[in-house]
């Protein structure tokens, strides 16, 4: 009987996750929910501007992100996480599709040209950037928080954090028209008992700052290309002239 009871209850809170996981579904208005109280809160937020559908998109560049803590977190970014969420940015939106990637090369080259990067002229430099590599847009950001776990797979003392901000930037309005918000901690189920559909796919293991990552920066890429008016996956090839001239 107790089995069974166990069971019943573990049953419940896989349902109770999934409808949870299930609830939150797009509509005509910025989804600047972050999730209700008591059950859970959503790792990702997004902005975007009403009009964004009209801004057509051909070619895209992605901008390497910058480091940007918390004040009162000023040592909480691992070295090489803004390169590394770079990388991953990069690698989403070639993998996503519909428009043209800037290769990396043609960005670092256009980046020799322009003064470093810093939080105060980081929308500056990622307008010039686009301009530079003839870009219709623009993806760049910030890093907030990149800690590791200390410990091992099933047993840390201190699990992963990651958090982040996306902008994406339309050259011609020279306008943002999307922003996108992670930020994640993995918790035990004693902390969140709605946690255990995640806590079940990573096999009950505590996971490294680069998978929550990974999470994060395919669920943002996706928003991001889900949203746009792209006229860039559409590729045309010459069909060859198979007639026969006309008979003289």
């Amino acid at each position: 009987m107790k089995r069974r009871g166990g069971l019943t209850w573990l049953a419940i809170l896989l349902l109770m996750a999934a409808g949870c996981a299930q609830s939150g579904g797009m509509s005509g208005v910025p989804d600047i929910v972050s999730g209700l109280p008591g059950l859970g809160s959503r790792d990702l937020t997004v902005h975007s501007v009403r009009s964004i559908k009209t801004v057509h998109i051909h070619r895209i560049a992605v901008m390497p992100l910058i480091d940007y803590p918390d004040v009162t977190e000023p040592n909480s970014i691992q070295e090489g996480a803004a390169q590394s969420l770079s990388a991953q940015i990069y690698s989403q939106a070639e993998l996503a599709g519909g428009w043209e990637v800037v290769p990396e090369e043609d960005v670092t080259a256009a980046m020799e040209k322009l003064p470093p990067t810093t939080r105060a002229n980081l929308d500056a430099n990622a307008l010039a950037l686009a301009r530079q590599v003839s870009a219709d847009g623009i993806l760049y950001g910030t890093v907030h928080k990149y800690e590791d776990r200390v410990g091992y797979s099933y047993a840390a003392s201190q699990p992963a954090a990651v958090a982040f901000t996306l902008f994406f930037a339309d050259l011609r309005s020279r306008q943002i028209i999307w922003r996108a918000q992670f930020a994640k901690t993995q918790e035990s189920l004693s902390q969140n008992a709605f946690n255990i559909v995640n806590w079940l796919q990573n096999q009950g293991r505590w996971v490294r700052a680069v998978d929550i990552a990974s999470e994060g920066v395919q669920e943002a890429v996706a928003d991001l290309h889900s949203r746009l008016n792209l006229t860039g996956g559409v590729k045309f090839f010459p069909v060859p002239n198979t007639l026969e001239p006309a008979p003289k």
